[in-house]
């Protein structure tokens, strides 16, 4: 990750302006042959991994009805929608954790309810918009900055927050594929023992970054990147908020899933993982068509019909993605009129 945040004697934290280190490092080297070719590799990155999903994916959509699709759709059980719309609220309270565990780190005290709206809101809003960086940080600076945040602060929030949700979907995506390797290998055309094998290395990682936590707190250097190393049970809190929020996002789309698919929870976890990284890495807005396509490719030949899986993805595309952007438009609303009112009411005084 191209951003780092070290500890100060204080216990503050403050994000090092070097060129060695993240997001000043990433804005000082913004010009020259070197960034232009790092632009140009990124969008060749991303047309490839679009380009390369979009041939296997019309593979299967060869084989999808849309009159099914819809079929699907409308004929989705009330009580499987009601337990996704649960399992979206869940998710997104404990999302919300990402950004109170980063404020905790960094020693900042703000009121849960501020916390609340502001991490709410920017997940809500970078989950269909994409680019967290810019539309999440404007949400959340928008907020954060009433309660006396400054720009460098939730800079800081944003990083920590991003690299939680990392540790997490690592984490998620090593024990699905450890416990249910096949969607994946399928989709990678590996063996199953190979993914189980990247699944292990993995794992390993997570378990020597906690290790390296607990024996030093000196900010670790990786060629241009400079990573500060918080406490191992900082780190573990980080893997176990966010691993609960993706397996609760997972959890709200299996409930709409057809019935007869032969994939365990844990294959479908792994998959799952797979997509949220790949649809972030693609920097599609909100993941859209990529999340779905390597869903599609990871189940539907685990004996799920095509047509009903692209259904029951589509019901999780408006309740997971559109009814908290919805939600959280209306909060946003309700606070800039609040806030619109104080400041008219300190006027007249």
């Amino acid at each position: 990750m191209d951003s780092s945040v070290h500890p100060l004697p204080s216990g503050q934290t403050e994000l090092e302006d070097t060129p060695d280190s993240g997001i000043a490092g990433a804005a000082g080297s913004g010009s020259g042959p070197s960034a232009r070719m790092k632009t140009w590799t990124g969008i060749a990155t991303v047309v490839f991994i679009v380009a390369l999903l979009g041939v296997a994916v019309h593979h299967v959509m060869e084989k999808v009805d849309f009159a099914e699709v819809w079929a699907y759709l409308t004929g989705l059980p009330m009580q499987a929608v009601l337990e996704a719309v649960a399992m979206t609220a869940a998710g997104y309270l404990v999302l919300t954790l990402y950004d109170v565990s980063a404020l905790r780190f960094l020693k900042i005290r703000v009121p849960y309810s501020t916390t609340a709206l502001a991490s709410f809101a920017g997940y809500a809003i970078s989950n269909n918009v994409g680019w967290a960086v810019i539309s999440g940080a404007g949400v959340r600076y928008r907020v954060y900055s009433v309660a006396g945040l400054r720009a460098a602060d939730v800079a800081k929030v944003l990083v920590f927050s991003t690299t939680t949700f990392t540790l997490g979907v690592t984490f998620t995506g090593a024990i699905g594929m450890l416990v249910g390797p096949h969607p994946v290998a399928t989709i990678l055309s590996i063996p199953d023992l190979a993914v189980q094998l990247i699944a292990g290395a993995s794992l390993a990682f997570l378990l020597a970054l906690c290790v390296i936590a607990g024996v030093t707190h000196k900010p670790v250097k990786l060629w241009r990147w400079s990573f500060s190393t918080p406490s191992s049970k900082v780190v573990i809190s980080q893997i176990v908020i966010a691993s609960v929020e993706i397996v609760l996002a997972a959890a709200a789309l299996w409930v709409l899933m057809p019935p007869d698919h032969e994939v365990s929870f844990g294959g479908f976890l792994g998959v799952f993982s797979a997509a949220l990284v790949v649809s972030m890495v693609s920097h599609v807005p909100g993941g859209l068509g990529v999340f779905e396509s390597i869903m599609l490719l990871g189940l539907s030949v685990q004996g799920a019909s095509a047509g009903a899986v692209l259904g029951a993805l589509l019901a999780f595309r408006a309740v997971y993605y559109v009814l908290p952007l919805a939600v959280a438009g209306l909060l946003m609303l309700a606070w800039e009129a609040k806030a619109h009112g104080k400041r008219m009411l300190a006027k007249r005084r």
